[in-house]
């Protein structure tokens, strides 16, 4: 379906941490920038590239203190790059890590880098509370002179969730059904050993202070029960539909992918193992952040002359049960092709770090099912969708 160029941003590696729950779960006592060391680390050792040729590393990430760099940089320092290597870092919300992605792959193509890593963190047991990713401080005249669309940039996700679910008819059932399924499908993941291909286990201590190895996700139940679910009562509204067990994880986790052309691939004798082949961003209202992929999917497919049909896998991100149905229904997607291995609400998610680590599953379903294409995408706060395809090599 797709001619190979000399031109093409190529994936040589990918790798990810085990996400695993915030506050209570095996990765907790790590700071961001320890997540990001062992998600660079780990992907340079298992891939056995050459630091001394990266160029640039762009990390996503979302709440840590001063937009990440100077934590992002002593990781980066600390994982063995050069001197040479630069370092920056990016924010789009939920796909803030695939917008690295994108940067980078903009910066090869331009020239200006040869070699590069995308990658993306989040310790939301350390960044998310107590704030809860709402900015403590907004200047109070302009937010009273403000439109709804406007304000509503500071809904809690929660929120968002409700409104989908009320707008378009999503029912309680529809969701916890949903959620899991996830939970079921993750399940059978990790216990065949899928995940264990694309995690990098990572030492650290247990609240005994005793070293353990962390070589799983955490966050998946599956011995979930739809009438488990069904008893949980709704977080944001009395009234509502979304609860702790039809929504995503707070999570942490880091990814990291090194990319480059096919051309420098070619010269330095790395086989690639995926290709990025574009993304694309489509704004939605903001208090309805959570139908972003069902606008930015058909936007990313129409500019590359594709149709849904085309795809074999889909990785939805799974903020809520709310939105993934709504994006699925919306799309006419094969329910089957969606999120085979489980999504956030079984797998968590931390912000900074949720494409890379879909990513990740996305280039090992690819492989395990002998597929070609992958389209990944995810609603993000603020109102938008991003959307990318992947190619199997």
């Amino acid at each position: 379906m797709f001619k190979k160029s000399a031109n093409d941003i190529v994936i040589l590696a990918a790798k990810r941490t085990p996400v695993t729950k915030s506050l209570k779960g095996g990765l907790n006592k790590l700071y961001p920038e320890e997540l990001l060391y062992h998600a660079l680390s780990g992907t340079l050792a298992d891939s056995k590239f050459d630091p001394n040729l990266i160029d640039d590393v762009l990390v996503g990430t979302v709440l840590q203190a001063l937009g990440g760099q100077k934590a992002s940089a002593l990781a980066v320092k600390k994982a063995g790059f050069p001197i040479k290597t630069t370092v920056n870092t990016v924010n789009r919300q939920c796909a803030s890590s695939g917008q690295a992605l994108t940067y980078q792959s903009g910066s090869l193509l331009s020239g200006e880098n040869q070699f590069a890593i995308a990658a993306g963190v989040e310790s939301m047991t350390h960044d998310y509370f107590p704030h809860r990713g709402i900015p403590t401080r907004i200047s109070e005249p302009l937010f009273q002179d403000a439109s709804d669309e406007a304000k509503n940039v500071l809904m809690p996700m929660g929120i968002t969730s409700e409104n989908v679910a009320e707008k378009y008819g999503i029912t309680r059932e529809a969701q916890d059904k949903f959620a899991l399924n996830s939970h079921l499908k993750a399940d059978k993941a990790t216990k065949s050993g899928f995940f264990a291909r694309e995690i990098i286990p990572i030492e650290t201590t247990n609240e005994n202070g005793e070293p353990v190895v962390i070589s799983k996700d955490d966050g998946v139940r599956g011995n979930s029960t739809l009438e488990k679910l069904s008893t949980l009562k709704p977080v944001f509204k009395d009234d509502g539909t979304t609860t702790a067990g039809n929504s995503s994880q707070i999570s942490d986790g880091a990814s990291a992918a090194i990319i480059t052309t096919r051309a420098n691939a070619e010269k330095i004798g790395v086989k690639p193992i995926a290709r990025f082949v574009g993304s694309s961003v489509a704004g939605v209202p903001s208090g309805l952040m959570g139908i972003g992929p069902s606008l930015a999917i058909p936007q990313l497919l129409n500019r590359l002359g594709l149709e849904t049909k085309d795809i074999d896998i889909f990785e939805l991100n799974e903020a809520f049960a709310s939105q993934s149905i709504y994006c699925i229904e919306k799309l006419g997607l094969d329910y089957d092709k969606v999120n085979p291995y489980g999504g956030a609400i079984a797998l968590g998610h931390a912000l900074g770090n949720f494409f890379l680590r879909i990513l990740c599953t996305t280039i090992n379903g690819l492989k395990t099912q002998e597929k070609e294409v992958g389209v990944i995408s995810m609603c993000t706060s603020t109102g938008s969708g991003y959307a990318a395809l992947i190619v199997n090599e």
